[in-house]
């Protein structure tokens, strides 16, 4: 399975809103090591879903109550 076909529509038509101009300045920011960037932009998705995670009230979410499960440690 290609990632073509794995793309919903609403992905696909993000995708195809990111120019190769604007991948290539995320590369040259991080001295064209792509390592460096996927880690830079992992850690920025991270950040992100963390501050969604405390600016979002789950008691009540798209009609249905939603429980948050507790994180386990190990």
């Amino acid at each position: 399975m290609t990632l073509n076909s794995k793309r919903t529509p609403l992905l696909h038509t993000a995708c195809e809103r990111i120019s190769e101009h604007e991948i290539d300045e995320v590369l040259s920011e991080f001295d064209n090591n792509p390592r460096e960037a996927i880690r830079n932009l992992l850690y920025d998705l991270d950040v992100l879903a963390q501050d969604r995670d405390h600016a979002v009230s789950f008691g009540f979410v798209r009609g249905t109550v939603w429980h948050r499960k507790a994180l386990k440690s190990s």
